[in-house]
């Protein structure tokens, strides 16, 4: 478990979460809590107003690389090894998207986390699961 939310003040004003408008509500635990404010250039999913589905994958790697740097004190980077997305329905939205995550394994190298985005009436849109290498303070 990772102590205090200065990272997550931090992590929010980097440019991966500030250009896309990503805001880190919640990350403990190895649990994290993203939401997208949606604007004119996350939409055009198949031609529709739906938010992109390159949009939704850019969140989820935002989204489970939070969970799981909020997983353990000793990470101090992560590369993300693989992505899998399922799109379940089109991500239709006025004005905001939440996307949750957790960590449901780890080793001494790897970790695998889960998550989902969901539209503004709570239907899960979006589910991933993820493969991310760690480094941690050991390493050097």
């Amino acid at each position: 478990m990772r102590e205090g939310d200065r990272w997550v003040a931090e992590w929010n004003a980097e440019p991966f979460f500030r250009w896309p408008g990503l805001r880190i509500v919640e990350a403990r635990d190895g649990r994290a809590r993203i939401e997208l404010l949606v604007e004119e250039h996350h939409r055009g999913g198949g031609g529709t107003g739906a938010v992109n589905g390159g949009i939704i994958a850019y969140l989820f790697d935002g989204l489970l690389g939070t969970a799981v740097f909020s997983s353990r004190e000793d990470i101090v980077g992560q590369v993300t090894v693989s992505l899998n997305i399922t799109y379940l329905r089109m991500l239709e939205a006025e004005r905001q998207v939440v996307g949750t995550a957790r960590v449901i394994s780890g080793g001494r190298n790897l970790v695998f986390a889960q998550g989902e985005v969901m539209d503004e009436q709570g239907n899960v849109c979006a589910t991933c699961s993820g493969i991310y290498r760690i480094f941690t303070d050991r390493h050097g």
